[in-house]
């Protein structure tokens, strides 16, 4: 069995996160010269028969560059791995770990999915205004780190958007909610609604009917708890991707990764960012939408109005640079929602990220911070 078809086989087994949840929707940002997910993949086997922890024989094939690379299918999206074997380092011992960070990523998911029931994220929904709820340590640190994202963006990021982007769907032929529904909806979603405490580890939603949803941060929590995981078991060179949602750790072959950076309506990449121990996020308004009446409605909402931001204003894509992917999944929305202007004004002032923003008509900012780590290909 190759390390392709057993990653694809292991993603039979996690149920995805609904495909049409209304958060933004990454574009993949692979490194530079990663083979296209076109190519051809192996028969998946049938649900009923687990895969093997890790192949049978020798482990997964390191391929010329000296890296390991695996996919599979979580939380909505494609999900890679790409491992630096170093000296010393075994190929089947690399296979365990990239397992072993999917299976976190699977369990990360479980937790914080809004789409899911069970979750402990949609329990908590579901006890919107009786008053403050134990949390598990991973679900009170993401929501401490959405909290201070939705604070320092005054509301363009908000992790209570749910309430009001339940109402919303991006499939072909969808149409809009009504003005009356979302105006009915819209008191739900305030970030200050949310309480905290940090001690005692609990949270509250003060209003019945409030609903947290991470479609735009828990993505980056996930890839840095992979990225958690590959390091713990010795493998400190290797890249986690998740639908446009990277963590580069350590270098390749003693040389700093490269991350593409696509313009979404160009072909091929118009640069690329030289990355270690960082993260590179990558958001864009033009993989989901729909017309209704004449009018193109992107999947990218304001919960400031409850209403897809205005296509006029929107960035054709934000790619942001942080020390964690948590934290620049979160302000990568922000700045998408707070247009191509004002999102990159208020990347420029903050000191926590970097950000290259492609304009509607196709003009590119980049900060002053990530000038000299971006290379063009001018």
């Amino acid at each position: 069995m190759s390390f392709r078809v057993f990653v694809l086989a292991f993603a039979i087994s996690c149920c995805a996160c609904k495909s049409d949840a209304p958060d933004v929707r990454r574009e993949t940002a692979r490194e530079v010269g990663e083979p296209a997910v076109a190519e051809a993949k192996a028969p998946e086997p049938a649900p009923a028969e687990p895969p093997q922890a890790v192949p049978s024989v020798g482990g997964p094939p390191v391929r010329k560059d000296g890296t390991i690379y695996g996919e599979s299918e979580l939380m909505g999206t494609r999900v890679s791995i790409n491992v630096y074997l170093d000296t010393g380092k075994s190929a089947q011992a690399a296979g365990e770990a990239m397992q072993a960070a999917l299976e976190e990523m699977a369990r990360i998911e479980d937790m914080m999915s809004e789409w899911k029931p069970a979750s402990e994220l949609s329990q908590f929904n579901d006890a919107a205004g009786s008053g403050p709820r134990s949390l598990s340590p991973e679900l009170f640190e993401v929501l401490s780190r959405s909290h201070a994202i939705s604070a320092a963006s005054d509301g363009a990021f908000d992790v209570t958007f749910h309430g009001v982007g339940q109402l919303w769907s991006f499939k072909p032929g969808s149409r809009p909610p009504s003005k009356e529904a979302i105006a009915k909806h819209l008191p739900l979603v305030d970030w200050r609604n949310l309480e905290l405490q940090a001690e005692a580890q609990t949270a509250a939603l003060a209003l019945p009917g409030m609903k947290i949803g991470l479609g735009a941060i828990a993505k980056g929590y996930a890839v840095d708890r992979a990225s958690a995981v590959l390091l713990a078991q010795g493998f400190r060179n290797h890249v986690v991707e998740a639908g446009g949602d990277t963590f580069v750790s350590g270098l390749k072959g003693g040389k700093p990764w490269r991350v593409g950076v696509q313009d979404p309506q160009a072909a091929g990449a118009i640069g690329a960012l030289e990355v270690s121990d960082q993260s590179v996020v990558t958001s864009g308004d033009y993989q989901r939408f729909f017309e209704f009446e004449g009018k193109r409605y992107a999947h990218i909402l304001d919960p400031r109005t409850g209403w897809p931001v205005r296509v006029e204003d929107s960035p054709r894509s934000v790619t942001v640079v942080a020390a964690n992917a948590t934290d620049a999944d979160g302000f990568c929305t922000a700045v998408a929602v707070l247009g191509f202007e004002k999102g990159f004004a208020f990347a420029q002032e903050r000191p926590e990220i970097e950000a290259i923003v492609i304009s509607a008509k196709g003009e590119v900012k980049v900060t002053d911070g990530l000038r000299d780590q971006f290379i063009t290909n001018e």
